[in-house]
């Protein structure tokens, strides 16, 4: 069920928006639902914060992450925040461009408000040449897992796959290298969403045909071999998303739901302003049994 737009482009708390895009959400033990999102100017991307409480509309908080959080590495601006609770704090996995490619970065937090930049994550290689970003953080029993999309700089610097690394500890991490990349019909396939549900990864995903994007699901027993189930969320409609729908971050809710917070483009639109939607769905997969 399509819950409509969060924020848009001008509504948003954020000087001159012109889009906003890769919600990560967070529910914490209080129920209090807290959330990152990447927002451009048109120039500089800046990552920004939003609460919502429970029973109250989401609050915007301003800027989490402005570009030179590390110094030269993210100078020109950061991007695809994904944020997850450890025992010593929050971890951040990002996108920093310094004006040549964009490359992923780490911070930390102990609150989720003030980051500490950690720098950046692994050297890059053929598959992610020309950049990679949109990282997912996923822990499980065995280690860490990075999942990211990597541009090779192919495809007018279009084309793009879904990579992984992995970490025993999250300090240091071993590229595995491309577990998913475009079918035919499928310009690129980006921005990664993992959860792990019943010892099974479920992976949200934007595909992108070159017309048009959508969000795709796909599964795996192990992290490696992936099988594709579609497109479970495509444009609709008149309003929000009626041209596209991109950059998922799906959360199982305490109550067992699950919901998903994307970027959406409306009917009409010339300058890619997307603005933050959500929905919510039901099926087996929802309830992790």
């Amino acid at each position: 069920m399509r819950a409509g737009e969060v924020f848009a482009p001008g509504r948003s708390g954020g000087p001159g928006t012109v889009r906003m895009l890769r919600p990560w959400v967070l529910e914490e033990q209080t129920g209090e639902l807290r959330m990152w999102y990447s927002e451009h100017d048109g120039v500089t991307g800046r990552i920004m914060a939003a609460v919502q409480r429970p029973d109250e509309k989401w609050e915007p908080l301003g800027v989490a992450v402005d570009a030179g959080l590390a110094g030269g590495s993210d100078q020109y601006g950061v991007e695809s925040p994904c944020v997850v609770l450890t025992p010593g704090g929050y971890l951040m996995a990002y996108g920093g461009f310094d004006g040549d490619a964009t490359r992923l970065h780490m911070a930390t937090s102990a609150d989720g408000r003030a980051w500490i930049p950690q720098g950046t994550v692994m050297q890059r290689g053929a598959e992610d040449a020309l950049a990679a970003s949109h990282p997912c953080l996923v822990t499980t029993e065995a280690g860490w897992w990075l999942f990211f999309t990597g541009y090779d700089g192919t495809g007018d610097s279009r084309q793009a796959k879904i990579l992984a690394a992995v970490s025993a500890s999250g300090a240091s991490w071993d590229r595995v290298g491309t577990i998913l990349e475009p079918m035919a019909g499928e310009l690129a396939i980006s921005h990664p969403c993992v959860l792990v549900l019943a010892r099974t990864f479920y992976m949200f995903y934007a595909s992108d045909d070159g017309e048009r994007v959508s969000i795709a699901m796909a599964t795996s027993a192990d992290g490696l071999t992936w099988d594709r189930h579609g497109t479970i969320l495509e444009a609709a409609g008149g309003g929000p998303e009626a041209h596209g729908v991109h950059t998922p971050c799906a959360v199982r809710c305490r109550d067992g739901s699950l919901r998903l917070w994307y970027a959406g483009l409306p009917a009409g639109d010339t300058r890619l302003g997307y603005r933050i939607c959500a929905a919510r769905f039901s099926g087996p997969w929802s309830v992790g049994a």
